[in-house]
């Protein structure tokens, strides 16, 4: 059977060699060719001097938990916060996202136990409906002081979408919480009085027992090493953690909250995730490692959204714009290296026998990057 043929044409098509004009051949839902070109031939798609990169990557967001509870105490019917949170990564121009959801706690009042099971299953429905414009995987974070932790993995271990675990310690004067301080304040401009700041101190100290730490860790490595997942490492601050995820076998040092323990990740070979609303912003809301400073070490590897679906392509054209970073090189955080990072090799570049994963970008006011067209397998969905 003759697979449907898409020609597109662009001044700036960023392939993995650098920029480039021409037109970029679609059959199917793969590419077939990039070709020079000064001019869009008769045919095709005239996308001019806007950009086209691939679809973004995003192996990290709670976003969906947003949808789901929009308003603390608030809880939305879960297939629709599916398509809710489906339709902004997609007009982000995110084409493949993991859904990060958290094995532990509360969080906004938001009781993740609970939420598991409701918001898995109805990403799998939608998935099955067909109705999805991003492909989703999931990305399960265990917390490893949660003594329910492997009672909450487990029941997923065959879901075909779980492509991601990571291992982390949330608990306040660890990792990303070292700086009590800084947590104090958060908690306070959150609206926390200084009673349920304590409580809160109190209740997640009282219930962090090393034992437990250490035994759900072996767990989630042997988890992963029998499943054949990547594993990532969260918020690792010292060289100890680092030291400790290399023995692990953690591909992605996710977040790090100290220069040091990001060149020391680097340095076991581990790719160094940070967040997009870090970059933009200017500075890790937590007070830890700053994505720019990472950046400016030559320590980044891959910029994850977090909480801001739009945040990964509005960082990487802050990396060519504000640092100098060639376009395949800057382009590459958000596509191809999250997508290598986690075993995808179908996806990530405007290259023959990828996926045609696409975004048409737009320069608009203040050089924002605006996806104004966004393709998955040859089709477009935004």
């Amino acid at each position: 059977m003759t697979q449907q043929e898409t020609r597109i044409f662009s001044e700036q098509i960023v392939t993995p060699d650098g920029a480039v004009r021409g037109e970029v051949v679609l059959r199917g839902d793969r590419i077939h060719a990039v070709e020079p070109r000064e001019s869009a031939p008769a045919g095709a798609l005239d996308w001019g001097r806007d950009l086209l990169i691939p679809g973004l990557v995003d192996i990290h967001t709670d976003n969906f938990e947003k949808h789901y509870q929009p308003r603390p105490g608030a809880l939305w019917d879960a297939y629709g916060a599916a398509l809710a949170h489906d339709g902004q990564c997609a007009a982000a121009g995110i084409t493949t996202v993991f859904d990060s959801l958290s094995l532990h706690g509360r969080k906004d009042g938001l009781d993740r136990k609970e939420s598991l099971g409701p918001m898995i299953a109805a990403m799998d429905a939608a998935q099955d409906d067909g109705v999805l414009r991003a492909d989703h995987l999931l990305h399960l974070r265990c917390e490893v002081t949660n003594p329910e932790l492997l009672a909450l993995l487990e029941p997923h271990a065959d879901n075909p979408r779980l492509k991601l675990l990571s291992v982390m310690d949330h608990t306040p004067g660890q990792r990303q919480t070292a700086n009590t301080e800084r947590f104090h304040e958060r908690m306070v401009a959150a609206g926390r009085s200084q009673d349920e700041i304590e409580e809160m101190l109190a209740r997640r100290h009282a219930g962090r027992d090393p034992s437990v730490a250490y035994s759900n860790r072996r767990s989630v490595v042997g988890f992963a090493r029998e499943y054949g997942l990547p594993l990532a490492a969260h918020d690792d601050e010292s060289l100890e953690h680092v030291e400790e995820a290399h023995d692990d076998g953690c591909v992605i040092a996710e977040f790090p909250v100290t220069l040091a323990a990001a060149k020391a990740a680097r340095g076991y070979g581990m790719l160094v995730a940070m967040g997009g609303p870090n970059f933009v912003r200017g500075g890790s809301h937590s007070g830890n490692l700053s994505a720019r400073e990472a950046a400016e070490a030559d320590v980044l590897d891959i910029i994850a959204s977090d909480y801001v679906p739009l945040s990964i392509l509005r960082s990487a054209f802050l990396l060519i714009d504000d640092m100098g970073w060639a376009p395949e090189r800057a382009i590459a955080t958000v596509a191809a290296n999250p997508a290598r990072s986690v075993g995808l090799v179908d996806r990530g570049e405007i290259a023959p026998g990828q996926r045609a994963d696409l975004v048409r970008v737009f320069r608009g006011a203040g050089g924002w990057p605006a996806p104004v067209e966004v393709w998955r397998q040859g089709a477009r969905v935004a």
